[in-house]
């Protein structure tokens, strides 16, 4: 081992290969938990996982310069005290083979960091590799390796780990505050999405989501390695005019300094101005629909997205059990569109969908609403939370009219005092029952949320109930509900027994 990686410090390079594999393992473990089931909430999806690929570099970023600026004080500068045996020969020999080898080992760092988010993805979701976020985050601790190892042949002491840390953290600071995620203005989004400047920058720009079909652009992938390959001879070049021109003084830092800096500054540029997006959005697909039996409610997504058609078929089964058989006919249903994957890229398509998959949709039939599973945007915005979409539920099944007036005054009824004012107290409650129970099914949620102002015996006992007792009398009551048939005093009589 000690052969394969001369002229770097087997030591050294153990300590700082695990330092640089711990961060995105503590996120993937932290975050996401590995073994759990895909059912929860907190599961990674395929499409997140490639998001999150595209910054779980970012302290890795910062330990692989200062990794270079070690190892370059530690073998390679003209005033180091230690002369490594290799020393003689070609200067580009000299440099280039530590760079390269310190690049490699920073890059398979970070992927091994990696490894438990993608095993625990690929093995709950089906998903495939994420071969080009894998790639893309690889490619800056690469570049900050050699960036680092440049620096520490320049300064030739340890004061150049002071440079090798502020120089990428600031790099991936300014990365965070220009490209963090955007709410994106419009409801048409174009087949190629996001800023080259992300191609540059260590983390990528998050463009409308980490939605399923979303892929990043191989041509950002093979630009970025490009600006890796750019700083690499960069860097060697930089160590090259360091060993020719030193001399006592400053004078001579200038050229390398012009070199490390100037060379990929501009290279970056180039691409910032005119490069690739990099993301991809999917072709027009034909979706996954389910639908639940009893009630008229369908579930779609993208193909590429089961983890969250699974999550929402159980969610809305959940859902469906709070209504009685035969209770919700004549209703012409939901649709539930599953993420951004829906939105089209142009104004004159309704659905980012092809032929066969409209034809689909269309026979569904019902009402359709696409539902915010990634970022929000203005289609899913009105349903970021499964609350919103309950709440659209009991708008489409339940109709109650005569509830109508006292459901505007559900805030300011200080008392139940007659059937209308107890439907519209409980049909307040409904949608964030049903989302607690959808939640406690899976292992989430929690009590009883009271609604409403008014108070007394029988907003006490709704209030109280537990979300298994609302669903039971809901069930029970919910004809009389719509008909503004029941009083205070039935409230007090049914759950009054159950206390």
């Amino acid at each position: 081992m000690a052969r394969l990686l001369n002229p770097l410090s087997p030591v050294s390079s153990l300590v700082f290969f695990l330092s640089m594999m711990a961060y995105p393992a503590a996120l993937s473990v932290r975050n996401y938990g590995v073994g759990q089931s895909d059912a929860s909430p907190w599961a990674l999806t395929d499409a997140a996982l490639q998001f999150d690929l595209t910054w779980m570099h970012l302290v890795t970023d910062v330990i692989a310069c200062m990794f270079g600026a070690w190892s370059a004080w530690k073998a390679c500068s003209p005033r180091s005290m230690v002369a490594p045996p290799w020393i003689g020969g070609p200067s580009v020999r000299r440099y280039g083979v530590p760079v390269l080898k310190g690049a490699a080992l920073s890059s398979l760092a970070y992927v091994a960091g990696c490894l438990p988010a993608i095993v625990q993805t690929l093995r709950f979701t089906g998903g495939s590799v994420p071969v080009g976020a894998l790639l893309m985050g690889m490619a800056v601790p690469a570049a900050m390796f050699a960036l680092g190892y440049a620096l520490g042949a320049i300064m030739g002491s340890r004061w150049s780990l002071v440079p090798a840390t502020l120089l990428p953290a600031a790099l991936c600071w300014g990365s965070l505050v220009l490209l963090m995620p955007r709410i994106p203005k419009g409801d048409v989004f174009p087949r190629a999405w996001g800023s080259p400047l992300a191609v540059v920058m260590p983390m990528m720009d998050t463009g409308i989501g980490a939605e399923p079909g979303l892929s990043i652009n191989l041509s950002a992938v093979t630009v970025r390695w490009i600006l890796v390959a750019v700083v690499l001879a960069a860097s060697t070049a930089a160590c090259t005019l360091t060993a020719h021109q030193w001399q006592p003084g400053l004078s001579w830092i200038v050229a390398p300094l012009a070199v490390l800096l100037l060379v990929p500054t501009a290279a970056g540029g180039l691409v910032a101005m005119s490069g690739p997006a990099e993301w991809r959005r999917s072709a027009p697909f034909t979706p996954v629909c389910k639908s639940i039996d009893g009630v008229p409610l369908s579930v779609c997504s993208h193909p590429d997205d089961g983890a969250h058609l699974r999550r929402y078929m159980r969610y809305m089964r959940s859902v469906a059990s709070w209504f009685p058989k035969d209770s919700v006919e004549g209703s012409s249903g939901l649709v539930l569109l599953l993420g951004n994957a829906f939105t089209p890229t142009s104004h004159g398509q309704a659905w980012n969908l092809t032929g066969q998959g409209l034809a689909e949709l269309e026979h569904l039939g019902g009402k359709k609403i696409q539902i915010m599973t990634d970022t929000v945007t203005e289609r899913t915005g009105r349903y970021s939370d499964l609350a919103d979409v309950t709440q659209a539920i009991v708008k489409e099944f339940v109709h109650a009219d005569c509830a109508a007036t006292a459901l505007k005054n559900v805030y300011k009824q200080r008392t139940l005092d007659d059937g209308a004012s107890v439907s519209a107290f409980v049909l307040e409650q409904l949608p964030q029952r049903m989302r607690e129970t959808a939640y406690e099914a899976l292992g989430g949620g929690n009590g009883s949320s009271g609604m409403g102002s008014a108070r007394g015996p029988a907003a006490d006992l709704l209030n109280d109930a537990t979300n298994e007792e609302f669903h039971a009398y809901v069930r029970r009551n919910l004809s009389e509900i719509e008909r503004c048939a029941v009083t205070p005093s039935d409230v007090i009589d049914d759950l009054g027994k159950n206390p």
